[in-house]
């Protein structure tokens, strides 16, 4: 799940509905210094806030990472956590990339 999508949808839906963080805060049971620092990107928003966040907005856990500015497309998407500790592991991971893209190309091919 991307962190930051999921907190510009979680400011949206404050700013249609006209609500503040505080009242936010106050519906999930935290405090508002608290979800201040979720939608800051200083702290991870735990599932177990994401999913009182899904039920006060009425927006499914999917909905509130829905990029909606990514366009659609077949490229696969790629997210990688930590980080890769030498050259042999980076080019070990460009390879697997490159044979994860073949693959969907090919895939892609035989089924139009």
């Amino acid at each position: 799940m991307n962190n930051t999508v999921v907190v510009e949808n979680i400011k949206k839906w404050l700013k249609k509905n006209k609500s503040s963080q505080t009242w936010l805060a106050k519906q999930i049971n935290i405090s508002p210094s608290m979800l201040s620092q979720m939608l800051n990107g200083e702290r991870k928003i735990q599932t177990k806030h994401l999913l009182n966040i899904s039920k006060v907005t009425g927006m499914t856990p999917n909905r509130l990472a829905k990029d909606e500015n990514k366009r659609i497309s077949n490229e696969p998407e790629y997210i990688l956590r930590g980080e890769l500790s030498s050259k042999k592991s980076t080019r070990e991971f460009e390879k697997l990339l490159l044979d994860i893209k073949s693959y969907v190309d090919l895939e892609a091919a035989t089924h139009e």
